[in-house]
């Protein structure tokens, strides 16, 4: 029976050691999981803010955008108005400088909306 006993408390040994390795490889796993678990949470902040700036970024350039959009409107207008007191005056009522004058602003409006939109693609 001694022998019996002996193999019984060696078999028990070797379950305990088994036991103790199985949760050594659990609690190894388990520190594993959390770390990615951290890593990737830590990663989902960084990309969370991110795309709160891209957000920002997207409202300032359609602020911008509109800022652009409004002050091209405006010079068309201008435009306009200058072209049709040029063509309104006909018969050279209107002294041949002063039609200089409205000519030349003409081009420099027209000019800065160039600019403008040239700038604007290559912002785009």
């Amino acid at each position: 029976m001694n022998q019996k006993s002996g193999e019984n408390i060696e078999l028990l040994n070797e379950k305990k050691n088994s036991v103790r390795n199985s949760l050594d490889e659990l609690l190894s796993s388990t520190k594993l999981l959390i770390s990615k678990f951290n890593e990737i949470k830590n990663e989902n902040t960084l990309l969370k803010e991110n795309i709160k700036n891209l957000n920002l970024k997207i409202s300032e350039l359609k602020l911008q955008f509109t800022k652009i959009n409004t002050e091209l409107i405006n010079r068309d207008k201008e435009i306009s108005g200058l072209k049709s007191i040029v063509l309104s005056t006909g018969d050279n009522k209107v002294p041949a400088k002063d039609k200089s004058e409205v000519k030349t602003r003409i081009k420099e409006l027209i000019s800065r909306i160039d600019n403008h939109l040239e700038q604007y693609e290559a912002d785009s």
